[in-house]
């Protein structure tokens, strides 16, 4: 089980903005958590590919469909965050 320190929507989205800068080529501090993904220059290919790392990095089954459905890194975040309040 996941400390709250590391399932915490700050940490989740502070990882995400990582993430997100590595595919989309970018500091970090360029990455907008409000800003939707697509704006930011993520593709699909790399969505899919963000999804199995979040699938690795929280042990959680993730639908590929999770960067539509939330379609910015805070949106991402809480969702994720919700995700382990509900199994716990």
């Amino acid at each position: 089980m996941f400390s709250t320190a590391v399932t915490c929507p700050a940490t989740i989205q502070g990882w995400l903005v990582e993430r997100v800068a590595d595919y989309t080529e970018r500091a970090p501090h360029q990455v907008d958590p409000v800003v939707p993904l697509a704006e930011l220059g993520l593709d699909s290919v790399s969505a899919i590919n963000l999804c199995g790392e979040i699938e690795d990095q929280w042990s959680l089954e993730v639908d590929p469909t999770l960067v539509f459905d939330h379609p910015t890194i805070a949106a991402i975040a809480a969702h994720i965050a919700a995700e382990f309040v509900v199994a716990a």
